[in-house]
Parts: structure tokens; sequence; C-alpha cells
């Protein structure tokens, strides 16, 4: 019997991505429809929905300062969020959302069912702050018919009424204050707004009695430490893990070292620290939610990380971070604030074609 060859489904996944693309701007466009300009105030404005359709964690805290100035400054509006279901966490513990729905975005259906719910709103304004498009967008944006839809790098579509145009060197909080100023809201305080949840407040306080980490006269350091991005070009090898751990070790030898959760990476992180030989290394194995990790992250001293999700969160709760940003990465747009942090640039596309021990050498 003839053997059969295995597919090699990398090999063909480029020209899949080009015939998604290419049905992608068909259907895009297809649902496009011409929507005329209207100058709102925000006193004719009574219902406003947020678009975070891309589920990114980092996103929605950078934008998180918006529901909390819009609330103090109109508190007549009401507030929605239709989200990725990767964010309901986050959403439920803002008091300044009025309402949020969360879905599978990949599904259609569920899009349908969306708009079903939430059409009878008739929302004023519907803010789309994701830099892509896929048609489903368009097509919820054509279904909802708001008054206003204001999208960002979305120069070609005309469902968007108002456009903030892509930028290189606007810092993505000034972005969402352009984009809010197409309706005459205006915005000066981008301070982020990063939800504390009491049920995990009190699961970091029984992880640390649990290590005798004693924190109450500041003797005991905390170093909380993120090795997994979000694509595999982010997340460090088991090698260049202990090398990060060896440096941190090095240069802070008292502080207590914290690995937060990455539920897909767990295999690593056991063996991480079956090989690092040391005491004061640990991890918060009952960390289930993201809220759990922005607890333990509150309660450390520094934070190191290579998602920029957890990066904002560090920043947002006012810890010292240290970051590593590659080629990649709109530095102008996602970075952190120099002052009081460290912040590490490599050439490298994949995080761990870096020669960490070189580029450390000096830290």
């Amino acid at each position: 019997m003839k053997e059969i060859k295995k597919i090699n489904w990398k090999f063909y996944k480029p020209y899949r991505d080009v015939l998604i693309d290419k049905k992608n701007d068909f259907l895009s466009k297809m649902f496009d429809r011409k929507k005329e300009k209207v100058n709102l105030t925000p006193d004719k404005i009574k219902k406003m929905l947020f678009m975070r359709i891309d589920g990114k964690i980092g996103d929605y805290i950078i934008s998180s300062f918006m529901f909390r100035e819009i609330k103090k400054k109109y508190p007549h509006i009401q507030l929605d969020v239709i989200s990725d279901n990767s964010l309901e966490n986050l959403l439920k513990y803002n008091k300044n959302i009025d309402n949020y729905y969360v879905f599978n975005r990949k599904k259609l259906r569920e899009w349908k069912e969306m708009i079903k719910k939430l059409k009878p709103n008739n929302y004023d304004v519907i803010l789309d702050s994701t830099e892509g498009l896929k048609y489903k967008q368009v097509y919820f944006l054509n279904k909802m018919n708001a008054k206003v839809n204001i999208g960002y790098n979305k120069d070609d579509f005309s469902v968007y009424n108002e456009n903030v145009k892509q930028s290189k060197t606007l810092k993505m909080k000034d972005i969402y204050r352009e984009m809010l100023n197409c309706v005459n809201i205006k915005i000066t305080n981008t301070k982020y707004d990063v939800p504390i949840s009491s049920e995990s407040e009190k699961k970091v306080d029984k992880f640390f009695r649990e290590k005798n980490i004693c924190q109450s006269d500041k003797s005991e350091r905390v170093i909380s430490v993120n090795f997994f991005g979000a694509s595999s070009g982010r997340k460090t090898n088991l090698k260049n893990s202990l090398v990060i751990l060896k440096k941190l070790r090095k240069k802070y030898p008292n502080d207590k070292i914290v690995i937060l959760d990455s539920p897909s990476d767990r295999e690593q992180i056991y063996e991480t620290l079956k090989n690092v030989n040391d005491e004061n290394v640990y991890f918060f194995e009952d960390s289930r939610t993201i809220l759990d990790s922005i607890s333990l992250i509150n309660r450390s001293d520094l934070v190191v990380s290579l998602d920029t999700s957890i990066l904002h969160l560090g920043e947002g709760l006012n810890r010292k971070v240290m970051a590593f940003y590659g080629p990649k990465l709109n530095k102008n747009k996602w970075r952190i604030k120099e002052e009081g942090n460290i912040l590490i640039d490599f050439p490298e596309k994949n995080i761990n074609d870096i020669d960490f021990e070189k580029l450390l050498c000096n830290f």
C-alpha cells in the first residue's frame, strides 16, 4: 500500500492568507455604505458604543481613561462596550461602563445576534479603534446605523463618517483623544484605570503568606516576571528564561521573584522552576484570570515583561517596569514612559534569536 504523504500546511499558509485577505476586502466593500458627515456635540449624544473587538488587554487598559473622563464630564451619556470574550473580567469591574456585551468575534452568527440585541439602543456614536478591518465590522456598522461611526486608519471605507488617520508619531492614548474630538469631546487626563479585584487581592495575600513574603516593612521586594507574549515570536524558550532569571538575581540578590501565569505555557514554567535552583523564585500557580495577575503586579516593586499588556498594566499601577521592545513594534505608539523604567530594545524579529547574555551584560 502506497504511503500517504503528510501535507505541509505551512507551505500553503501564505496562499491561504492571500485568499482570506481577498475575501475580506471583497465583502468589506460589499457591505460598505456611505454615511454623511454629522456634527455632533456632547449635549446631543445620549448613547455611545465602543468596539473592542480585537480583545487586546493592553489596548483596553490604554483606552480606559475615556470611560472615566466622559462619565465625569457628561454623566448623561450611556457608555456601552461590545467586546471579544477575553476582556470580560476587566469590563465587569469598570464602574464607568453602563453595559458590556461579549461574544465570539469569529462567528458571523454571533455578530448577527449582537446586532439584533443592540440595534434597538439607537446609538448616536460607535467608536471602532481597531487598526485592522474585517468585513464583519463593516457589516455590523452598516446594520447598526449609528449617526456617527468613528474609525482609526479607515480612510478607504465610507461607513466611517469620522476617521483618524494612521499615525506613526502619536501615542495610542492621544489617538483615542483625537477620536473623541471627532464628536467634540475634549479630554486632558489620560491616566489609565486598572481594575482591582478584592477576591484576587485575597488570593495574593494567601500566596504571600504561604511563601513567607513579608512586605510590611518594605524589607522584601518582589519582582514579577512574564516570559510570554501573545505570539510565538514573543515567548522566551527555557534557555532564555533561565538567563533572564540569572541576570535578575545578580542585580537584585535579595528580592523575591514570582513568575506570572500563562496557561498555555505552564509546562515550560514548571521546567523553568525545576532548572533555576533558587528557593526565592516562585510561581503563582493559583492564578486563574488577568485580575489575579493584576493583583500580583500591584504588589510588585518591579515588573519584567515581554508582553505589552503586562507592561501597560504595570505602568497603570505605577510600578517600575522592565520592558523589551522588538523591531516590529511602533515604539512611538505603544512605548511606555522611559522615566523611572528600564526599556531594552532588540533588533531580532524572534525573541529567541536574542543573545540575552550579551543584551543584558550591562544590566
